[in-house]
């Protein structure tokens, strides 16, 4: 006697409206420039915009095409770049300083995000910023 598999659609991991839900409420959340909150979570995250981690972390994935952890760096360091954009003044701050309005919860995360996004360490990262807004 033959085994016979019988193959089951697969169902999706939330439907779509909540999805939806969950993506407005990012946006939100990223308006409020919440990210620059050096304790930001993806725990504090779910529980700010009404869902659940596993939640969170999927929408996450499938729209940002990024783990929480470089989403995150990825908003501070956009925000940084607007910054220092808008405040001239900024490209001669201390890096300490520009980690922390940045969000950055040490000068350490400040400097490995922006050698992994950038290709740069942060003096080299503001001279090139510097010399292309000059």
């Amino acid at each position: 006697m033959e085994n016979i598999m019988l193959r089951v659609p697969k169902k999706d991991y939330m439907n779509l409206e909540t999805e939806k839900k969950i993506l407005r409420a990012l946006a939100n959340w990223e308006n409020q420039l919440a990210y620059l909150n050096p304790a930001c979570s993806i725990v504090s995250t779910a529980k700010d915009i009404g869902c659940n981690s596993k939640y969170l972390s999927f929408v996450v994935n499938k729209n940002k095409n990024l783990d929480f952890p470089n989403y995150i760096n990825k908003l501070r360091l956009a925000y940084l770049d607007n910054y220092l954009k808008t405040t001239e003044e900024a490209r001669n701050f201390k890096l300490t300083y520009l980690a922390a309005i940045s969000g950055f919860s040490s000068y350490g995360k400040f400097a490995k995000s922006i050698k992994d996004h950038k290709g740069l360490n942060p003096t080299q990262y503001i001279v090139f910023f510097d010399s292309q807004i000059a």
